[in-house]
């Protein structure tokens, strides 16, 4: 059966993302270390964020409901990002 598509959703392959030309100072390392800064920004006021929660949270449950939301999304946001870099 022909098709206009560039992909089939049966054979397995996936479509090919269209490609971006970066401007002159925005280049994948410096992408990557513009993430890592961040990362490690984000890192620290992670880490005094979860002891506040330990600490003045009282050990109710929405305190482990809304930590490991926030842990879950961080790691889905952050995993999308380095993906998008490691495209281009």
């Amino acid at each position: 059966m022909p098709t206009d598509a560039p992909y089939s959703l049966f054979d397995g392959s996936l479509f090919s993302l269209p490609t971006i030309s970066l401007s002159f100072f925005i280049n994948p390392t410096a992408l990557f270390v513009i993430l890592l800064l961040f990362f490690i920004f984000y890192l620290i006021l992670s880490i005094i964020l979860m002891y506040h929660w330990s600490a003045y949270g009282m050990r109710s449950p929405g305190i482990l409901v809304g930590e490991t939301l926030f842990i879950s999304v961080s790691l889905v946001l952050f995993m999308i990002s380095s993906l998008a870099i490691f495209y281009f």
